[in-house]
């Protein structure tokens, strides 16, 4: 199931989550490469780089999601210095919409699948 997020842009991701898992995609990508002492050069930087950008863009886009924006904003990081900072300030400091959305509920909701005794 958690593979299956990280592979996937469908679904909402909260800002916590989305820290904890750019932490943990990060730490995974730094322990692989180091690890394997890979040299740098064309495939091997591919083989590597390739299946983490495409993580990392997954992670993005769920957490655009949360914003209430398609992952399609993404594209605005090629527009100079402003984009990259309008994507940063959404990804990592804004709050999360807090009704459900075309994405999906609010990942911070608390779900009534509990028994609550009166």
């Amino acid at each position: 199931m958690m593979m299956r997020q990280f592979l996937s842009a469908k679904g909402r991701l909260s800002r916590g989550g989305f820290w904890l898992q750019s932490a943990l995609l990060w730490g995974l990508f730094y322990a692989l490469w180091e690890g394997l002492a890979i040299p740098v050069n064309g495939w091997t930087t591919w083989l590597i780089n390739a299946p983490v950008v495409w993580v990392l863009v997954c992670l993005c886009a769920r957490r655009l999601h949360d914003r209430h924006y398609s992952g399609w904003w993404l594209a605005v990081v090629v527009v100079p210095v402003g984009g990259a900072l309008w994507l940063l300030w959404q990804l990592a400091c804004r709050q999360g919409d807090a009704q459900s959305n075309r994405w999906g509920p609010n990942p911070q909701a608390q779900h009534g699948d509990f028994l609550t005794v009166q």
